[in-house]
């Protein structure tokens, strides 16, 4: 289904650089129609006004789809031939042979300033941790709590294609931007309209560390996420290929686990089937997780699921306290609206901040660790020379293997005093 109508700007809502609000009234000339919400990606210098005639996606709204209740302005009635989307250098084109396809300033591309960057195979992520994640609602909570621990630190969003492709429907990477959370966002794939576009995944990692020199990587999935009820059918099948991603270029995936304890579905209560699917069967290199320690029966419901699906034979649990609910409600006090979860909030479901809190925390402890690690290396190698006269290339361009991330698990345990 794809339902197309015409219909005319009532208002302009809200709007922001790359997105407006509007109230729409559907239909040419019904108009009695009641208004109605649609969002237009305005990333150019074509905006929307009162009395404008538009073109409207109207599909998700009348099949009653989660977007929102929002239809889509595919463009305005115009005339003139209109650029909705100007780019400085941009060839490569995303969203390709549908009708809305788009060029990009793609960051790897001939013309592209940084061009040179990706001609260097050697480049690799230098043992930089990347949190990966399903759920789009924990990426400000995962930011404000990294932001708590260390202020001054430098964190990257680099958004997949697995769910919203515009991520200037994001309010929350709206909010961060705002808030000075976010270094930079980098769209990967066929998403577009971050700081930076990227053709694939391993170019937006790379990207994230050096162009935008981030010290943390957040790889979360856009809003919008969908689900079939079947063991494979959901959109965060897409992470495995980013803890690959993560791996292969010698970052520290860290993979964020979907916990809930409200959700009454009993494939998400608990650790979530989701995560447990993708970590058992389809991840093939090892990552952290993290998991927080509630000192409750919570605790025996995800350490058997976790048995069951005999989750650390390839990976490393790392547990923590889980942080109270006062501590969740500091973290986000500034933030311009609550954090929600599937719709509920910290007194509903806490714990899937609780875990994000955790996941932070398990980060910024790899980052310290990476530097002194670094540190160390630049030390020993200060005086060799390879033949091509570059340093030689360090370990850490080594996928990070178990026994590594082990190693870490053990050091966390002895930080914490093992939290169990």
């Amino acid at each position: 289904m794809l339902e197309v109508v015409t219909g005319t700007v009532l208002s302009v809502v809200e709007e922001d650089a790359r997105m407006q609000i509007l109230e729409v009234r559907c239909g040419a000339e019904r108009a009695g129609e009641q208004p109605e919400r649609a969002i237009y990606f305005c990333s150019g210098k074509e905006r929307c006004a009162a009395g404008d005639k538009v073109l409207l996606n109207v599909t998700a709204v009348r099949m009653g789809l989660g977007t929102g209740g929002s239809h889509f302005v595919i463009g305005r009635w115009t005339k003139r031939p209109t650029d909705y989307h100007p780019t400085d250098w941009g060839h490569i084109v995303k969203m390709r042979y549908s009708p809305w396809q788009l060029t990009v300033d793609a960051v790897e591309e001939q013309n592209s300033p940084w061009h040179d960057v990706f001609l260097d195979e050697s480049r690799h992520l230098e043992r930089t941790p990347v949190l990966i994640g399903e759920l789009h609602s924990l990426l400000p909570f995962l930011v404000l709590t990294l932001k708590r621990i260390r202020p001054q630190a430098r964190i990257v969003y680099v958004m997949p294609d697995g769910a919203s492709l515009p991520i200037a429907l994001s309010r929350h990477v709206r909010h961060l931007k705002q808030q000075g959370h976010l270094e930079a966002t980098v769209t990967t794939g066929h998403a577009w309209g971050g700081d930076l576009e990227a053709v694939n995944l391993y170019t937006g990692l790379l990207a994230a560390k050096h162009v935008t020199n981030g010290q943390f990587i957040l790889c979360i999935l856009g809003p919008g996420v969908v689900g079939t009820g079947t063991p494979y059918g959901f959109s965060g099948m897409q992470l495995a290929e980013a803890i690959h991603a993560v791996s292969l270029l010698g970052g520290i995936p860290i993979y964020v686990p979907r916990i809930s304890f409200s959700d009454r579905r009993s494939r998400h209560y608990g650790m979530s089937h989701h995560t447990l699917t993708l970590l058992k069967r389809f991840v093939l290199q090892p990552s952290l997780v993290p998991v927080p320690h509630f000192g409750d029966e919570r605790d025996k419901v995800i350490g058997e699921q976790e048995r069951r699906a005999n989750l650390y034979q390839n990976h490393c649990r790392l547990s923590a306290a889980a942080p109270s609910l006062e501590t969740v409600a500091r973290v986000q006090r500034d933030y311009p609206e609550s954090i929600t979860t599937m719709g509920r909030g910290i007194q509903h479901d806490p714990a899937p901040l609780q875990t994000a809190y955790v996941a932070a925390q398990v980060a910024d402890f790899c980052r310290s660790w990476a530097d002194r690690e670094a540190n160390s290396s630049r030390q020993v190698a200060s005086d060799e020379l390879t033949v091509s006269g570059r340093q030689q290339q360090g370990a850490s361009a080594v996928p990070p293997d178990r026994d590594e991330l082990a190693t870490l698990a053990t050091l966390w345990a002895c930080l914490t005093d093992g939290a169990e």
